[in-house]
């Protein structure tokens, strides 16, 4: 069999599956996915119920173990919404403020002054240089062959000025960059005292019940339900490119996690668990330039419009793993796409979804 449901707990409360509805995916699916190569997990949640949790292909090729709803992938990029999600927490908690400068937190970068605020991390706005392109790499493990959270608060204050180009000043321009968002998980650690780590554990993962979604640095990184993150290599075949020089760096994207713990952290964002109504409409909305123009970006999270309805989600690709995480704010529905096959577009699979949900 190329695909299986979760047969290692019970099903989530309320699991309603529509046979037409998984049918529709599971044909699309299975025309991209091997039983014998890579593939993914996928969770579907409609109206608060888990309503498709499945997993496709294998999680580990030498050991030919299947990918299940349980099987632990890196989350990449879409963990910068936990990043946002941290910050928020704090700043209900008095501890910060969205629109203070950086620099009020990490005084290393008191050189910036008042000019990049938190607000303008979050929304990608702030023209610090992302140093993960292949030039800004290079700089960085010049300077440290294994850089964390300090080296990079260290590179910024020595370059002096943050910004990208010459002239640009924050606010000008969205500007993705996994820097700045490393900066806001230093932010996190000192202003709470605690490691990045420890404090989604204690704050938020422990607390939901999220038993298998954890951040790095971690041993659990070993765990044989972890998927190994395959490339593509030549001859068709696949290649793990391992780990990463910068798998110390928090902020930007250092989770592991399940499809089914995601299923878990959509009822507590449905219910305004973790943060208030409040937070989560501003972490919802776009950010603007200086000029007015949307970013189609909030804390974290992506806002954009497919087909007349609104969405908020996210997108990530590290080391052999891809993610995509998408809730739809117009009715309660969110697709929840972990993968470590380089070949399957996961907009894709969430597009065949929301027309599997118009059928059934």
């Amino acid at each position: 069999m190329a695909f299986f449901w979760n047969r290692n707990r019970p099903a989530p409360p309320g699991l309603r599956a529509d046979p037409r509805f998984s049918a529709e995916i599971d044909r699309f699916v299975l025309g991209q996915v091997s039983p014998r190569g890579p593939g993914l997990a996928l969770a579907v949640v409609s109206g608060g119920n888990v309503v498709h949790s499945v997993g496709y292909g294998l999680a580990d090729l030498s050991r030919k173990s299947p990918n299940t709803p349980d099987t632990i992938f890196h989350l990449a990029s879409c963990g910068k919404q936990f990043t946002g999600l941290g910050v928020m927490m704090l700043a209900e908690e008095g501890k910060l403020r969205i629109d203070d400068p950086v620099s009020k937190y990490l005084p290393a970068l008191d050189r910036y002054g008042p000019r990049v605020t938190i607000r303008h991390l979050l929304h990608h706005t702030s023209g610090i240089r992302d140093f993960y392109d292949e030039a800004g790499m290079d700089e960085v493990l010049g300077r440290c062959e294994r850089p964390a959270n300090g080296d990079v608060i260290r590179i910024c204050a020595e370059l002096g000025c943050p910004m990208s180009e010459p002239g640009i000043l924050p606010g000008d321009r969205f500007e993705y960059s996994n820097s700045g968002y490393d900066l806001l998980g230093a932010v996190i650690e000192r202003v709470s005292g605690q490691s990045y780590h420890d404090f989604f554990e204690r704050r938020v993962f422990a607390r939901l019940g999220m038993k298998d979604t954890f951040s790095l640095p971690n041993p659990r990184v070993d765990d044989p339900r972890c998927a190994i993150g395959y490339e593509s290599g030549s001859w068709g075949r696949y290649m793990s490119p391992g780990g990463s020089d910068l798998d110390d760096l928090v902020g930007s994207g250092s989770f592991y996690t399940t499809a089914n713990d995601l299923c878990i952290y959509d009822r507590a964002l449905a219910t305004n668990s973790l943060v208030s109504a409040a937070s989560m409409r501003e972490a919802l909305t776009s950010g603007h330039t200086n000029d007015g123009v949307p970013t189609d970006y909030g804390f974290g999270w992506t806002v954009e419009t497919h087909e007349g309805m609104r969405f908020a989600e996210h997108q990530g690709e590290w080391i052999g793993f891809y993610s995509y995480i998408g809730r739809c704010l117009d009715r309660s529905f969110s697709i929840f796409a972990l993968s470590n096959h380089p070949g399957i577009e996961l907009v894709e699979v969430a597009n065949v979804v929301i027309a599997a949900a118009r059928i059934a």
